[in-house]
């Protein structure tokens, strides 16, 4: 069905397409029947229970932060076969992003590319939805909430972003992380730097006191040995673990991708440099360290792959937006 109904969505402007899904997800959010329909139209997906990070999740997949921004449709969005869901990114204040066009789709590539720029409702919002879900006991898989800075802010100030962000919704995420990877904040990725990780991460660990688990998430585009050096700093300071990985601004691997001057790349032709990601990641972290693999997973095979280089969990976005909602119950194998 999905198929004769994305040439339709792939009419209009990505970002339109994109609200209106999630207008339509919030909607069966909060209604019943419809979660029913949602799950009807899924599909059933087979379990394989994964527990790590303190968290038990039914199988391996998972939604990464960016689809969901405000945690709008996570009812929903569970009833697709998400094993969990991140939110975000989530800022202190609301913020509307980057200027617009912001979302790019290559259907030849099965990529898109993303200046976003973390647009949002901000903290409190997202605090006071994640409430009334949890109120409502309608939170029944493990929610992640990715945190960074408002543009406005600058980075000699990142860090009371990130703190009051996670202060603000300590209670309320199963597990959180520090985004510092996105290519669409300027600046933002200098934060990846050694000494820069360091200062940003020991006072954020300080606030969460080992109540929930923390994590880093890192662009495909570092070199090889600045991965292995983000996972020391997360195995010395005794992070819950690592995302690998985040957009990528090599936008020139997709031909027509190239003449954008902004932006970040995702989808398959990223997947080989996230499984490298993924390896010097893991080779610097023992199995009490959780590996979350992102970045063009939208097969089975793919999914193993990632699985064997040592992920334990993986994350889809554009995967989802080209095969719609069946992507889980498809990638799981069923």
């Amino acid at each position: 069905m999905y198929s004769l109904i994305r040439p339709l969505l792939f009419l209009s402007d990505p970002e339109h397409s994109h609200e209106r899904v999630l207008g339509l997800l919030e909607k069966a959010s909060h209604n019943s029947a419809l979660r029913t329909l949602v799950s009807a139209l899924a599909g059933s997906c087979p379990n394989a229970p994964i527990s790590t990070m303190g968290l038990t999740f039914r199988h391996p997949v998972g939604l990464a932060a960016g689809f969901d921004k405000d945690a709008r449709a996570l009812p929903a969005l569970t009833a697709l076969n998400f094993s969990f869901l991140e939110i975000g990114t989530v800022t202190p204040r609301p913020q509307p992003g980057n200027p617009k066009p912001r979302i790019w789709r290559f259907p030849e590539a099965q990529s898109l590319v993303n200046a976003m720029g973390f647009p949002g409702e901000g903290m409190a919002a997202v605090r006071t939805r994640l409430e009334s879900l949890r109120q409502k006991e309608l939170l029944t898989v493990p929610i992640g909430i990715n945190i960074g800075k408002n543009a406005t802010t600058p980075l000699e100030n990142a860090l009371d972003d990130y703190q009051s962000v996670l202060r603000e919704l300590l209670d309320f995420g199963d597990y959180f992380v520090v985004n510092v990877s996105s290519p669409n904040t300027a600046g933002l990725r200098t934060l990846q730097e050694p000494d820069s990780l360091r200062n940003l991460l020991a006072p954020l660990l300080d606030i969460t006191k080992a109540r929930k688990p923390l994590l880093l998430k890192i662009a495909p585009d570092l070199a090889d040995e600045d991965v292995q050096t983000a996972a020391r700093i997360i195995r010395e300071l005794g992070l819950a673990g690592i995302i690998c990985t985040n957009t990528s601004i090599r936008r020139q691997i997709v031909p027509r991708a190239a003449t954008l001057d902004r932006g970040g790349l995702s989808g398959p032709v990223i997947f080989d440099r996230m499984i490298e990601c993924v390896k010097f990641a893991r080779s610097e972290l023992t199995n009490e360290f959780t590996v979350i693999a992102a970045g063009g997973i939208d097969s089975a095979e793919r999914l193993n792959l990632a699985l064997a280089a040592g992920a334990q969990l993986a994350q889809l976005y554009t995967a989802f937006i080209y095969r719609g909602p069946t992507v889980v119950r498809q990638i799981m194998g069923k």
